[in-house]
């Protein structure tokens, strides 16, 4: 499993806490959900719990994407489905998954180049053959992520790694700017569409 970077709204939550009658909390990375129920590892030891989410607080839980940081909430003592009072999520990690893209400055009429982001901290060029991204994790400041990647130059492959802060342009549109570049990239509007135009290194079929 890659790095992951905790998120500051669960730094706090990183051990599990009981007061009385109030909710536990459980934070960890998720490695499996599915309708009813979400499989979270510890931050903190090899230790995977999988709760019951049928009758819990769903309003933060954000898609529940697959390697994103959740918090759980819970009562009573961890046992083999522990049911949960509440699921909540970064939800910058939801807003980084898709399609990044900007016109390709020497075809800018036509083409597109950009980033794909995908659950579990994958990450692939679009149109960039010589800039090469590869992952990316939750940087743990609101809307800011980590990229990294491989770019190829005259004096060999070099590694890199670039802070990049998702917002909104003038228009409405999700956008992801790159520190330290002018690069501003818009969310193109239906990622599960597969692209016109294929990543660094695949082909066209």
């Amino acid at each position: 499993m890659k790095n992951i970077r905790i998120p500051a709204f669960a730094a706090a939550a990183c051990v599990l806490v009981a007061c009385g009658s109030e909710p536990k909390q459980y934070t960890g990375v998720i490695e499996e959900a599915s309708m009813n129920t979400v499989a979270v590892k510890s931050l903190t030891e090899e230790r995977t719990i999988v709760f019951s989410t049928a009758d819990a607080d769903m309003s933060d839980a954000n898609g529940l994407l697959i390697g994103n940081i959740a918090t759980v909430y819970y009562k009573g003592e961890l046992r083999g489905t522990t049911p949960a009072t509440k699921v909540s999520t970064d939800p910058a990690y939801a807003k980084a998954v898709g399609e990044w893209t900007m016109p390709d400055p020497l075809a800018p009429d036509s083409l597109e180049m950009g980033i794909r982001l995908s659950v579990e901290g994958e990450a692939e060029s679009i149109r960039m053959a010589t800039l090469r991204y590869t992952a990316w994790e939750l940087q743990g400041e609101t809307d800011r992520i980590v990229l990294t990647g491989e770019s190829e130059g005259s004096g060999g492959t070099m590694r890199f790694t670039q802070t990049a802060v998702l917002g909104t342009n003038a228009e409405g549109r999700e956008t992801l700017s790159i520190e330290g570049t002018e690069i501003v990239l818009t969310k193109r509007p239906h990622p599960g569409v597969p692209h016109p135009y294929p990543a660094a290194g695949r082909a066209v079929s």
